[in-house]
């Protein structure tokens, strides 16, 4: 199989991973959200606090102590927590079930308040290592897609690019060059190929990213569909239900140890060779001496001047267009290997050699991608708890708000699919970026109207319901994206793992906002139920 084939199939098993990876990461959580009816019928507010804090926790943190960490104990403790929490609800759903079996002897029980109390206790624990387990998970895979987007996948496709330049390969390259019948032809626009050699560092590929995004907006829907095939159409109580979903943390493990922890084995293997090969040759002195002034200097950059000084003493010397070719590909491959070299660890020395303070001030920068990623979040999530929950054909019926509510949150996660999957379609600019989150505020400020007045009030509102989901999946997948693209290569991973402190803050934020939105609606429309007051 020749490398190109090994390349290609070695990044589709990454992909493959990801994509798979961030499915099985979220769909317990948005599981436990489906049951949280089930687990707590007359606070379902303590079930989303439970599923949101722990989490917003996590990522909050996740700059300070990420880079202690590798990324596979990361992924155990992801998954030890996954199957800890199923574990959990399931046994504190024994209670309910075991109480529902009973029929009317319950109230005769007298220890009924202390087995509910115990029962709630452990399935809120349970939804708690969830929501840890979630960020925890999402944080450290979008943080190595970055990595394999920015290093591993690109190394793939480009070996080459990536060795030392030995003393017979630059020669053979300078023969060859220098017998091609039309030389003069093929170096005319040498500086325009020099400068496209130079540019393949910032090519930056997406799938990674892509692939994990697209994986989380499949867990929605996953997660829901789960819950209606086994609690409706099998009628399996809550223990049940949810302890067969034991099964997501071990396919979750198993995937990520065959599919991406082998990969970075084999780059960390490959790497060693290279640098082996690169310490134990000899390089030609006429080649290597422009490289080897790519140096840092005090101030721990480059050394450019050094450089452009050497280049005009070798054009005084004549030097040809092949020859500084060959010196452009042995400083892209010096660049290159040190690069590489960074897939032998989960940070680079720059992230990791970062004080608290500056790790603070690095967060505090991310504030362009932090932006969008909270207000959209925020606003979707206003829409869905606190506005859809309050729509129905015709609003007094509690049936026809439930149906609708359901029907909303479908259509709202297969935009959310579509969109998460379009990252490698297009590439969104800052502006852009920025638009779609204002959309969003518009259409919350829409469905909130439409609840009051109801002047377009059927089941056509489903359309505006998947352009809601297209919004949010496209800013978290593209915010996410020119993270990785925009920022220095050994600051990337841990850019990454902050900027999702957004999204959990706009969520949190949006569930105790939700609660008053609910409310005023239902005052509009002289409903009753509201679990806190309008305040106007």
């Amino acid at each position: 199989m020749t490398d190109c084939c090994l390349a290609s199939t070695a990044a589709t098993k990454a992909t493959r991973s990801f994509w798979l990876l961030g499915m099985l990461n979220n769909a317990p959580w948005v599981l436990m959200l489906a049951v949280a009816t089930n687990i707590s019928a007359g606070g379902v507010a303590l079930v989303f606090l439970s599923n949101m804090i722990p989490g917003l926790i996590v990522k909050i943190t996740a700059p300070y102590w990420f880079h202690l960490i590798s990324y596979k104990v990361r992924m155990l403790m992801a998954c030890v927590a996954m199957g800890l929490a199923c574990f959990l609800v399931g046994c504190g759903g024994l209670f309910r079930d075991d109480m529902a079996d009973d029929g009317d002897d319950i109230d005769q029980e007298p220890n009924d308040a202390d087995r509910q109390r115990w029962g709630l206790a452990l399935e809120l624990l349970g939804v708690s290592f969830v929501s840890f387990s979630c960020s925890l998970g999402e944080a450290s895979l979008l943080a190595l897609a970055g990595k394999f987007d920015s290093i591993i996948l690109p190394r793939l496709y480009s070996p080459d690019s990536y060795r030392v330049i030995s003393e017979e390969h630059t020669e053979d390259t300078a023969n060859k060059i220098s017998q091609q019948n039309d030389a003069e032809n093929l170096f005319t626009n040498s500086e325009e190929n020099v400068g496209k050699l130079m540019k393949q560092e910032d090519i930056q590929q997406r799938r990674s990213i892509t692939a994990f995004s697209s994986g989380t907006g499949l867990a929605g829907i996953v997660g829901y569909g789960y819950k209606a095939l086994f609690s409706e159409l099998f009628g399996w109580g809550l223990s049940a239900t949810v302890w067969s979903a034991m099964l997501f943390p071990l396919a979750y493990w198993f995937i990520y140890i065959k599919g991406l922890h082998s990969l970075e084995l084999s780059m960390q293997q490959d790497a060693s060779a290279q640098s082996e090969i690169g310490s134990g040759e000899s390089i030609h002195s006429s080649v290597t001496s422009e490289s080897s002034l790519l140096v840092k200097n005090e101030n721990g950059g480059s050394d450019n001047s050094s450089i452009q000084d050497y280049r005009q003493s070798n054009n005084r010397e004549g030097a040809s267009p092949e020859l500084e070719m060959v010196h452009t590909e042995t400083i892209h491959a010096n660049t290159m290997l040190r690069l590489e070299t960074t897939s032998q660890t989960d940070t680079t020395d720059a992230s990791r050699s970062l004080t608290a303070f500056e790790r603070f001030q690095l967060v505090l920068s991310l504030w362009p991608y932090m932006t969008p990623l909270f207000t959209v979040y925020a606003a979707e999530y206003m829409i869905q708890a606190g506005v859809w929950s309050a729509i129905g054909f015709p609003v007094t019926s509690a049936s026809a708000r439930a149906q609708f509510y359901q029907y909303s949150n479908w259509t709202y996660q297969a935009g959310v699919f579509l969109s998460r999957s379009s990252g490698n379609l297009w590439t969104a600019s800052i502006p852009i970026l920025w638009l779609m989150p204002f959309l969003q505020v518009v259409n919350l400020y829409f469905f909130w109207m439409i609840s009051i007045h109801h002047y377009w009030y059927n089941y056509g509102l489903l359309l505006p319901c998947f352009f809601a989901g297209l919004l949010g999946g496209g800013v978290y997948v593209q915010g996410f994206s020119r993270v990785n693209m925009d920022m220095p290569m050994d600051l990337r991973e841990i850019a990454i793992a902050s900027v999702g402190v957004a999204d959990a803050s706009g969520a949190l934020v949006a569930d105790i906002l939700s609660l008053f939105i609910q409310s005023c609606i239902y005052k509009q429309n002289h409903l009753e139920g509201a679990v806190v007051d309008c305040p106007y």
